[in-house]
């Protein structure tokens, strides 16, 4: 009898065991995945806040290229309209120079002149100054 009581004991003890250990590796295992969704977790964290950094420091970058080029902008308009400004004031030049436009007006006038005496025959036929003929209007001998 005392090896049916070593052999009950052997087997409540295996019961006891079988339910300890399911109770312990199950326990154990519910707090190793609890670490690793907690690291899991925190390694999302870690390169959301980088990416969150990143993304702002591209932004401001961006924003300080924008402000430099409405500076630009800015300075060009501003020149543009010195520029302008400054050729309003100045009196615009002439396509010719002084001299040329002397002898333009001489010749001006010297054409009403003839106008008014009636030297100028427009309606005359244009004369050619060629001393030899040729082509059509030549005569053959």
């Amino acid at each position: 009898m005392s090896w049916i009581i070593g052999i009950l004991l052997v087997a409540v003890g295996a019961v006891i065991g079988f339910f300890v250990a399911r109770y312990w590796l199950h326990e154990h295992s519910d707090e190793a995945r609890l670490t690793e969704e907690v690291t899991q977790s925190r390694e999302q964290m870690a390169a959301y806040q980088r990416e969150v950094v990143e993304h702002f420091a591209t932004a401001s970058a961006l924003v300080e290229q924008l402000e430099q080029t409405q500076e630009k902008l800015k300075s060009y308009l501003h020149n543009s309209q010195t520029i302008l400004e400054r050729e309003q004031n100045q009196p615009s030049l002439p396509f010719f120079a002084e001299d040329t436009m002397r002898q333009l007006r001489m010749a001006n006038k010297i054409n009403d002149d003839r106008k008014r005496v009636g030297q100028d025959n427009t309606d005359a036929p244009i004369r050619d100054y060629s001393d030899t003929k040729s082509g059509l209007f030549k005569k053959d001998p």
